[in-house]
């Protein structure tokens, strides 16, 4: 669709009535999780028919690397018009204020900049980045679901894949051959998704068995490379001077297998359709959505009586406690090097022959239905759960 020139909210309001549009807000532009992840959730809403798949849709923003790139890669392919100014987030809450009806809050964090609802709301500035105020805790996790049952629903899909051709210079970068890509990740520091920073020698097996069985091993993200990877020829493509968002989409869309930490680094791997393993979560009861990802998490064992949490127990400590986890009561257990090597395995082996889960992992994916595990068509590695069996 032909991009169109706004001057006024006025112009934008009478767009989206000529046209079926709604006005595409809440999409978190610092965080590279949430860009893939919500731009995802609304190309899902176009395919549930939730808002209108050939409407004349537009996001607002302001004018950031990620989005930016974005708009320059997919184009009208993924929203008929996007307007990347340093103002545009005023005049997205000036319009969602006047016309609620014609807006489509894809967001699932707990940040907005537009009212819920229909309720009028007074947004405030945000570190010096963007207006937001906050929904409870309970209304993002159902937004959240609402992103799953959508992938749930139209799960054959998949809007943002797509065959970007690989640059010169990063392909001689990558010395890129006839072998298979499998894209390594881990998270160095403890954040929202892991309780604590990776070891990477536990990496070793798994990406030895990477090797063994045909492919060439890529470092991304931009976490510092561990050099414990030089001695298995990783590229650090990480900390490379062709590192850069646009990179990564390409990287992730001409790849095969990944490994990533519990990062929103996940989401390409998401949006893609590869097979992936996702480790080092401390949220194992809010997991990956993807068929093809098989997770190792960490536990929660107790410093005070030396006793593992169960996984329903570790669910409601993070509702109770928020997303950080809480390291002075609990000590966080990683995944260990047969963890990720037999999570790796399993994972490489559901794209050739995708199985049924077994008993363990239905009954996994059978609790917590609060959370966005009642849609998920991830596992947990059945290794994994046959050694923590007792806390199912």
């Amino acid at each position: 669709m032909e991009q169109i020139e706004f001057n006024s909210p006025l112009d934008v309001i009478n767009y989206l009535e000529s046209n079926n549009g709604k006005l595409i807000i809440n999409i978190a532009i610092d965080a590279v999780g949430h860009v893939l992840a919500e731009f995802d959730n609304f190309m899902r809403m176009r395919l549930t028919g939730e808002i209108a798949p050939d409407g004349g849709h537009i996001y607002m923003g302001p004018n950031e690397n990620f989005v930016a790139t974005i708009s320059e890669m997919y184009g009208s392919s993924l929203c008929s018009n996007y307007l990347l100014s340093p103002v545009s987030l005023e005049l997205v809450s000036t319009i969602a204020n006047i016309r609620p009806d014609l807006i489509a809050d894809v967001g699932i964090s707990s940040f907005k900049i537009a009212p819920i609802d229909g309720v009028w709301m007074l947004p405030s500035f945000v570190d010096n980045k963007y207006y937001s105020y906050r929904i409870p805790f309970e209304k993002m996790v159902e937004h959240q679901r609402d992103h799953y049952r959508r992938r749930m629903e139209s799960c054959q899909s998949l809007p943002m894949a797509k065959a970007f051709s690989i640059p010169f210079d990063l392909e001689e970068f990558l010395s890129l051959d006839e072998r298979k890509t499998a894209l390594i990740h881990i998270k160095d520091h403890s954040s929202a998704g892991g309780a604590e920073a990776v070891d990477p020698n536990t990496y070793l097996p798994a990406l030895e068995y990477l090797i063994d069985t045909g492919y060439k091993l890529v470092f991304v993200g931009r976490e510092k490379y561990p050099e414990i990877f030089s001695s298995l020829g990783v590229i650090n493509y990480a900390n490379s001077d062709q590192a850069s968002f646009k990179n990564d989409l390409i990287l992730f869309n001409n790849a095969d297998f990944s490994i990533v930490g519990p990062s929103g680094v996940c989401q390409f791997a998401e949006m893609t359709g590869m097979p992936f393993v996702y480790l080092n979560s401390w949220r194992p009861l809010a997991p990956t959505f993807s068929p093809f990802c098989v997770m190792a998490p960490a536990l929660a064992k107790s410093r005070t009586t030396g006793k593992f949490l169960s996984f329903n127990e570790q669910h409601t400590l993070f509702n109770n406690r928020g997303v950080y986890f809480p390291s002075e009561e609990y000590e966080p257990i990683k995944p260990s090097c047969e963890d990720i090597l037999a999570a790796t395995q399993e994972a490489i082996e559901l794209k050739e022959n995708t199985t049924e889960a077994n008993s363990d992992q239905k009954k996994l994916r059978a609790m917590a239905p609060d959370s966005t595990n009642t849609y998920s068509l991830s596992r947990t590695s059945a290794a994994f759960l046959k050694r923590y069996q007792n806390l199912l």
